[in-house]
């Protein structure tokens, strides 16, 4: 691998991890984030919905100019954007402050997102596109470890506005060193939109198959912690292990990418799915002993890697002129599926515990599979599929 191209790689993933970071960031400093401004957990939480708004209409309105001016410009200027986001968090006088912050952070994050997978997928290698795009993924591992544990420990010896600041420092830091992506990315001078996008051939399919991994994912994941501690009677901090579990399983995942390479999402879809269903199930069956459960998570992280790798390869194929408008779709998908999951999740843990959000979990799963079946007839279906 070139240099040069290692060097976008590593830029591309922290930005993921910052981003990720962000977002996980207000859960584990609730507390002390209340205390400092004299607010509620439920008024601080409120600074993630603002965050999670701001993603989505960026998300749709904003992703789409990577098409016209550049992945890479897009990019860097939200880069420049969230770092002003995380700055006015860490100097925010109240939490109404931190919520107009937060919400500068999510049209950042909507608009960077998508234009990282449209780089990373016009950055790769001919035959190399699964490994690239899966090493600019284990950002989100990087965002795990950061967001959940790091952070955390940082804030009990600086203070949470310590960390916010540091995370602006470092967002500056990876705009400064992405002069060159700047000019990465086709700006192709088309003006795209979100329903330009959705008259692409095989995006229904695509936006289906968006919302059944990413709802089955967080109707589980959000319960996860509740299971934990309220049915297994363990401490916050032993929770707080199974995401860092998860994300090893989803780090060490990026060794099997050179095999979808070789298989391309159409002949590698439908059975990656059909393991992510079987980790579900296992999980179920390992969900009254923890240390099984943490063993069940690494696994959990490798397949959910491996899918989301399979996930948004298909997509940024479909229409390259288009990769912006797209991910953008495919970003709003997600976070209203962030949206839905704590209600329909909620339903199922009140009445049958975890266990009813892994047979949900895995139906979705399932579901996801059946759709992959058709995938070869899809445009870009083998689009990952050349020989390494």
């Amino acid at each position: 691998m070139r240099p040069s191209l290692r060097t976008s790689i590593v830029i591309l993933m922290s930005a993921i991890g910052v981003i990720g970071a962000n977002s996980l960031l207000l859960s584990p400093l609730v507390a002390a984030v209340g205390r400092d401004l004299g607010a509620s957990p439920a008024e601080v939480m409120r600074a993630a919905s603002a965050y999670g708004l701001g993603v989505a209409a960026a998300a749709l309105l904003l992703a789409p100019l990577g098409d016209r001016f550049g992945a890479g410009r897009l990019l860097r200027a939200a880069l420049l954007l969230l770092g002003a986001g995380l700055g006015a968090s860490a100097a925010a006088p109240g939490v109404w402050g931190l919520m107009a912050a937060q919400a500068v952070c999510g049209l950042a994050g909507g608009a960077a997102l998508p234009s990282i997978y449209t780089l990373a997928a016009a950055i790769a290698p001919k035959g190399r596109e699964s490994r690239t795009l899966g090493a600019v993924l284990t950002g989100w591992t990087v965002s795990l470890v950061l967001g959940v544990s790091a952070s955390a420990w940082a804030a009990d010896l600086a203070g949470w506005r310590a960390v916010y600041a540091a995370l602006a420092g470092g967002t500056l830091l990876l705009w400064a060193l992405s002069a060159r992506l700047g000019h990465s990315g086709q700006a192709g001078g088309q003006a795209t939109s979100p329903l330009t996008a959705l008259r692409v051939p095989g995006i229904t399919r695509g936006l289906l198959a968006t919302a059944l991994l990413m709802l089955g994912f967080y109707a589980t994941y959000f319960f996860t912690g509740a299971h934990v501690t309220l049915t297994l009677n363990l401490s916050t901090a032993q929770a707080g292990l199974l995401p860092l579990f998860y994300g090893t399983g989803f780090g060490l995942a990026v060794l099997a990418d050179p095999l979808l390479d070789r298989l391309g999402p159409g002949r590698a879809a439908a059975p990656v799915l059909l393991l992510v269903a079987a980790v579900y199930l296992l999980m179920m069956a390992a969900g009254g002993r923890y240390p099984l459960l943490l063993g069940a998570a690494v696994a959990w992280g490798v397949f959910q890697h491996l899918a989301l790798n399979l996930l948004v390869a298909r997509l940024t194929a479909l229409d390259p002129a288009q990769r912006g408008a797209i991910m953008g779709l495919y970003s709003t998908v997600t976070y209203v599926c962030v949206f839905a999951a704590p209600f329909a999740g909620g339903l199922l843990f009140a009445l049958w515990g975890l266990a009813g959000c892994l047979a949900f979990s895995a139906l979705l799963a399932l579901g996801g599979a059946a759709e992959a079946l058709g995938l070869r007839r899809q445009p870009g279906a083998e689009a990952t599929s050349a020989p390494v």
